[in-house]
């Protein structure tokens, strides 16, 4: 095999060369260069499917020279990638097949395997959703509470200041014109609501969007359960090392059925309270800005699967004909 590499290297050159030269409408070197390089490129792909159909054939592996090796690697790092999670048991992102995930303990060591809803957690990330609906929450979040006296809401200026004629400047009719010192605002800022519509099968799109962009960083983790042994922060920042170990930074989200579920509970509220670097939410109020600001997402198995009911929840329920 390697062999026949140095042999179709040693023609490529050869050939290569005279068809380029050939050509007289490239003048310029750059252009000869590139089309070159695209040659030995597309060359190289079909001299490494060969390589490979034979090293499967021999049961040995094929190691090119260095020249043709980072070729070699380049397919692999892309394409050759996504052939083989096809050829895998791993089903492919954006597919909505279902994914299997390691189901974590506090430690951070596997304790079995949990199947995550491909509808939900393995559907293709829109960025475009998910701003329209990162704008949506945090434009109904702001207050709105801004507001600007004008002329009739200022004190004072009844009467005219001066007379229309003879004093030679110009016509005033009130001292809280908005040209004056002291005067109204005009045009100003008045209390409103900023909050925008959003369709509701938008805004769970954006949900699922999120959620499939966490499951394919490999930054969801699903946990047995996050109930500590005491609402102790100690015991929090502890659990989290364990299931964190490797992370760049420490910032998580986490999830778990409700305050009074049996998965976390008051005791782990009380626990996060004093780490500014983790945010803690019911399943019921998972969003999608507080997915995408943090890191890291840890879901434990009953949230899991409470976000999967209300995802699945049709939005418009079928009444009965009868």
């Amino acid at each position: 095999a390697c062999g026949q590499i140095k042999y179709i290297t040693s023609i490529l050159n050869k050939y290569s060369t005279r068809c380029l030269v050939g050509v007289h409408w490239l003048r310029s070197p750059g252009s000869v260069m590139a089309l070159r390089s695209l040659a030995r490129f597309a060359l190289s792909r079909r001299v490494a499917d060969a390589c490979f159909q034979q090293a499967t054939k021999l049961q040995v592996a094929v190691q090119g020279p260095p020249a043709l090796t980072s070729l070699l690697w380049r397919r692999t790092a892309s394409s050759l990638l996504q052939e083989a999670s096809a050829s895998t048991s791993t089903p492919a992102f954006g597919t909505e097949a279902d994914l299997v995930v390691p189901l974590l303990n506090q430690r951070g060591r596997q304790v079995g395997t949990y199947t995550l809803g491909g509808d939900v957690f393995n559907t293709e990330v829109r960025r475009d959703i998910l701003h329209r609906v990162v704008r949506w929450q945090l434009a109904a979040r702001q207050q709105g509470t801004h507001k600007t006296k004008t002329r009739t809401e200022v004190r004072g200026g009844g009467r005219k200041p001066r007379p229309q004629k003879g004093g030679g400047v110009s016509r005033q009719g009130s001292i809280r014109a908005p040209q004056w010192r002291g005067g109204g605002v005009a045009h100003g800022p008045v209390t409103r609501s900023h909050a925008i519509k959003l369709l509701k099968r938008i805004r769970r799109l954006g949900l699922c969007s999120a959620l499939s962009a966490k499951a394919r960083e490999g930054r969801l983790l699903v946990v047995d359960t996050l109930r500590l042994p005491q609402p102790k922060t100690r015991v929090l920042s502890s659990t989290l090392e364990g299931l964190l170990a490797g992370a760049p930074r420490r910032s998580v989200l986490l999830s778990d059925l409700s305050a009074e579920g049996p998965d976390g509970g008051e005791g782990l509220r009380r626990a996060c309270a004093n780490l500014p670097w983790v945010d803690l939410l019911p399943s019921i109020g998972l969003n999608v800005y507080s997915i995408l600001r943090r890191d890291y997402l840890v879901l434990t198995c009953q949230s899991v699967e409470a976000v999967q009911e209300r995802l699945r929840k049709p939005i418009r329920p079928q009444r009965s004909t009868a």
